[in-house]
């Protein structure tokens, strides 16, 4: 598994994974950090409207959709299968490093967010944690931060990356 990326995992929705990375991509991008960010979704999805050209290449049989703008790329790959992490990884070759948001049953290392109301359990095994984010204690001899804690939290990532 690519040793420039980390998982950022909770053991349901809401627990505030999102979040925590949208803070860190606002210092590492300040700190002029070249960060990827690969999010898992479970069901099918699709970002573009009918009627739009790039939507009617892709219904149409198109394996591959560039969009393209003075400031953005999107690239849509049309596969009937899921592509593996791995595989995904291996394509982000330009950035210091990637977070990755979900994917908990990967080998990755990781950042797990707890919030007491969501999550009943830390899902880690503790060999793979990096840190833990959460609103209350955990007696496991890793490094814990508060769920604000955004600043102390991407100096441990970078510290991970030595970067």
């Amino acid at each position: 598994m690519n040793n420039r990326a980390i998982s950022i995992v909770g053991e349901c929705s809401n627990v505030g994974k999102t979040t925590l990375i949208k803070n860190l991509l606002k210092i590492f991008s300040k700190e002029g950090l070249k960060v990827g960010v690969v999010k898992h979704h479970h069901r099918e999805f699709d970002f573009d409207r009918e009627g739009k050209d790039s939507y009617i290449f892709s219904k149409s049989g198109a394996s591959c959709v560039k969009m393209v703008s003075p400031n953005r790329v999107i690239t849509v790959e049309n596969l009937n299968y899921e592509e593996s992490l791995d595989d995904v990884l291996k394509t982000m070759t330009e950035y210091d490093f990637i977070l990755v948001e979900g994917y908990k049953w990967e080998n990755l290392d990781r950042i797990e967010v707890y919030r007491t109301g969501y999550s009943t359990k830390i899902i880690s095994e503790k060999d793979k944690l990096i840190a833990i984010v959460s609103d209350i204690e955990h007696n496991l001899n890793i490094d814990q931060f508060n769920p604000n804690e955004y600043e102390k939290i991407a100096e441990k990532i970078k510290d991970y990356f030595n970067v």
